[in-house]
């Protein structure tokens, strides 16, 4: 039972480590530094951190080299929310971030701190007024209730096979997002189909273009043209034109206002309870939107399903925040924070080709190339939709392909992301029941079971 357990620090069964207090300059390539807004309940995913050359790198380890199995934790801001370091990828922690490195069974440390009782300590030594932190040393003075070694296992076992599938949802999640991203990229902006086209028919390829054309052939046979009926859609040769240089024989330039439709209306009236997002709801990679709550509207940014929220204040846009809406009733409208953009398709450009845009790095760049106001409170302006430009087929056909090739992968994204809601919640559920005593291990065991076979 819980009640025979023992009671130890934090300190007492790990060691606790702080980082560097100081930031340091970022690179375009290099080790990942984890930041507090890397730091999310779950594992830890290195995918969009900001990156730092092996020098800063080296620096911010000489203390202690983070590894599998430790365990990440916030201190400021979003405080006390902790990852499980389930890589063996190297790296860096950033200011007011802490590493734990357990000398218990790991995973039942970091499921214990996602516990009532250690949240209600944390919360009750949280100070500060317009950004709450705790301390290092409230951090290693948090009580921890542990049973013997073979409970820990049995426990984290049972809760750990949530999390694997919880993480396995995600990583599949992340195979799709790129597959996706990927065809994007391939026919809307490097045009593979194009030139394939144009080195079959033995047409010139320019200069521009030569070294794409020269990597495509030497990929051999790995490289894979579309099947006959989708790459007899795409022309095989290239026009020059002012605004983009080489582009598709018989595509068109549009602005993405021009495109799709920026901030599109929607009916809500004031009072209205409906579902709302705020900003900690958008993801920083990836597009699924989670903590949806319902509240009496009464201002901001107004959505349907199928809209692309983009975060239009810094730093926000800049760590990523971009997300799908997937989450209403038929009919049904949401709204969230008055600094959400709202991208919709249209004119045969469906949410697959606005979601792939949204995670461009062309289009996110030239968003945040065009930000103004105040440091701190810059802002995207929608002027800088008329300012980026698109090539698109005039062929509605083209179109409707992307959209059919690509649609089967946001919707098994919205029902991966459905299922991890259910597991995390089950898992959740079972947290407190098993730390108390409250449920055994065997029907714990048999209700995960259920779940995830």
């Amino acid at each position: 039972m819980a009640s025979e357990w023992q009671k130890y620090r934090l300190d007492d069964i790990a060691e606790v480590i702080d980082s560097l207090h100081k930031s340091p300059s970022y690179s375009d390539h290099g080790y990942s530094m984890v930041r507090v807004t890397d730091i999310r309940p779950g594992f830890l995913n290195l995918n969009n951190t900001f990156k730092v050359t092996f020098s800063i790198f080296d620096e911010f380890t000489k203390k202690y080299k983070p590894k599998k199995g430790d365990i990440v934790f916030s201190r400021v801001g979003s405080y006390g929310i902790s990852s499980y370091v389930s890589t063996d990828e190297p790296f860096c922690l950033g200011q007011n971030t802490v590493v734990i490195n357990p000398k218990i069974d790991e995973r039942f440390l970091y499921l214990t701190l996602q516990s009532a009782s250690v949240r209600h300590q944390i919360e009750s030594v949280a100070v500060g007024t317009t950004q709450k932190t705790i301390s290092l040393k409230s951090i290693k003075n948090l009580e921890i209730l542990c049973p013997e070694v073979q409970e820990q296992k049995a426990i984290a076992h049972i809760l750990g096979s949530l999390d694997d599938k919880i993480e396995l949802n995600r990583q599949m999640n992340a195979t799709l997002e790129a597959m996706a991203q990927a065809l994007f990229k391939s026919w809307f902006v490097d045009f593979d189909p194009v030139i394939d086209n144009a080195l079959a028919a033995g047409n010139p390829i320019p200069d521009e273009l030569e070294a794409k054309a020269a990597a495509r052939q030497a990929l051999g046979d790995a490289r894979k043209p579309l099947p006959e009926d989708i790459r007899s859609l795409f022309p095989n040769a290239f026009v020059f034109t002012e605004e983009m240089g080489w582009i598709p024989e018989g595509w068109e330039i549009l602005s993405v206002s021009e495109a799709i439709t920026v901030n599109p209306s929607v009916q809500l009236k004031k009072g209205e309870v409906a579902p709302f997002i705020d900003m900690k709801a958008l993801p920083t990679s990836g597009y699924a939107i989670d903590d949806v709550s319902r509240k009496a509207y009464a201002g901001g940014a107004k959505f349907k399903n199928k809209d692309v929220l983009l975060a239009r204040i810094t730093p926000c846009l800049e760590n990523g925040k971009t997300g799908v809406v997937d989450f209403l009733k038929k009919g049904e409208s949401g709204f969230g924070s008055t600094e959400f953009i709202i991208l919709r398709g249209r004119n045969g450009l469906n949410m697959p080709f606005v979601a792939c845009l949204a995670r461009d790095d062309k289009f996110r760049t030239h968003c945040i190339q065009s930000m103004v106001g105040s440091s701190g409170r810059q802002r995207v302006q929608n002027a800088c939709f008329d300012s980026f430009y698109l090539c698109l087929p005039k062929s509605e056909k083209i179109k409707q392909q992307f959209h059919d090739s690509t649609n089967g992968f946001f919707e098994k994204i919205t029902t991966l992301k459905n299922e991890t809601n259910s597991l995390t919640q089950l898992r959740d559920t079972l947290l407190p029941k098993l730390l108390s005593g409250e449920l055994r291990i065997p029907e714990a065991d048999e209700l995960v079971e259920e779940s995830v076979a």
